[in-house]
């Protein structure tokens, strides 16, 4: 732990994103959209996103890219929420399921699995780094696009094809994994990937298998 405090604290110095110092676990955490969450990527860093929605007392969404299936999901304390049970990245299309862990006290959103995009349908997402904001949907016919990433861990840079719609949402590092919604409030993507110029893609929810939902 000693070691693992110190290497903390000199990446911090440096400016790169630790693991944290302190992963014991606590009883009953909070889980809701729209938090902060990490997923260790080597035994100092870690990756850090959105969760994009809790889809029932057991089960929560966010990102493909955000971590494997296996890697434990942790909040922003460090406590551990859960486990990345599944994940569709590998068959282009970015977004993760997690397994949640026992007592967590859960905060359930609306989903709706059988949605379409329109042209300039109004979207919205709550992300924890640039946090809520409006846009509308640019492109809406579900494509295969390549969206790229950085990882504080090999291999660093990160291409993933994966199918999606585009929009104007502005979006940046650590929004990955949240949940977009219609003007209704529904949960209808996952943010995929974007920038600062406005060009945000998103995972649509309805190509999640209903055996992971």
């Amino acid at each position: 732990m000693r070691i693992k405090m110190l290497v903390a604290l000199v990446l911090t110095a440096l400016g790169v994103v630790a693991a944290p110092a302190v992963t014991a676990d606590a009883a009953a955490p909070s889980v809701r959209s729209g938090m902060r969450i990490s997923v260790d990527q080597s035994i100092v860093t870690e990756a850090h996103c959105t969760l994009g929605a809790v889809i029932s007392r057991s089960k929560a969404i966010t990102a493909g890219h955000c971590g494997n299936v296996g890697q434990v999901v942790r909040d922003n304390a460090g406590v551990r929420i859960g486990t990345i049970s599944a994940n569709r990245i590998t068959r282009r299309l970015d977004i993760a399921v997690i397994a949640l862990a026992p007592r967590t006290r859960v905060q359930r959103d609306v989903i709706d699995w059988t949605s379409t995009f329109r042209q300039g349908g109004a979207v919205s997402k709550a992300g924890v780094t640039t946090g809520f904001g409006r846009g509308v949907v640019t492109d809406p016919k579900p494509t295969l696009r390549t969206a790229r990433g950085f990882s504080f861990a090999p291999p660093f840079l990160i291409e993933y094809p994966t199918y999606s719609v585009r929009s104007d949402l502005l979006s940046r590092s650590g929004d990955s994994g949240a949940g977009v919604r219609d003007a209704s409030g529904r949960v209808v993507g996952i943010l995929s990937a974007g920038s600062s110029d406005r060009n945000t893609l998103i995972a649509p929810v309805s190509m999640l298998p209903r055996h992971l939902r």
